[in-house]
């Protein structure tokens, strides 16, 4: 992580995701990454929600995380005691020569 990216993702989540069985039943759902640094989610705009067409009636939200990271749409992404489902994620170069980011889209999951 680079230094300016470390003072960006101040906020620390994880991520869990369901197994699949051979017949394609979902498991229970297990971490897959721990400790995973962020920067702190905040919503994405009218414009951005639209042109990925994303269409729900729950609020979305947006982090930014470092790149190579095994986060898929459909995993659980959790901030303290707030879980979140993650609904896309996409390669994010913040400016030439440094290194990749994920931009990771979530929503809030129904309690």
């Amino acid at each position: 992580m680079s230094a300016s990216f470390e003072k960006l993702a101040t906020v620390t989540a994880s991520t869990k995701r369901s197994s699949v069985s051979g017949a394609g039943q979902r498991g229970a759902r297990s971490e897959n990454i721990s400790s995973l640094s962020c920067t702190p989610l905040v919503p994405v705009d009218a414009t951005l929600r639209a042109s990925l067409q994303l269409d729900t009636p729950h609020e979305l939200l947006q982090t930014f995380v470092d790149g190579g990271l095994d986060i898929l749409p459909g995993d659980q992404f959790i901030v303290g005691s707030d879980t979140y489902e993650v609904r896309s994620v996409a390669e994010w170069y913040w400016r030439p020569g440094a290194a990749d980011r994920l931009h990771v889209i979530v929503q809030e999951t129904r309690r």
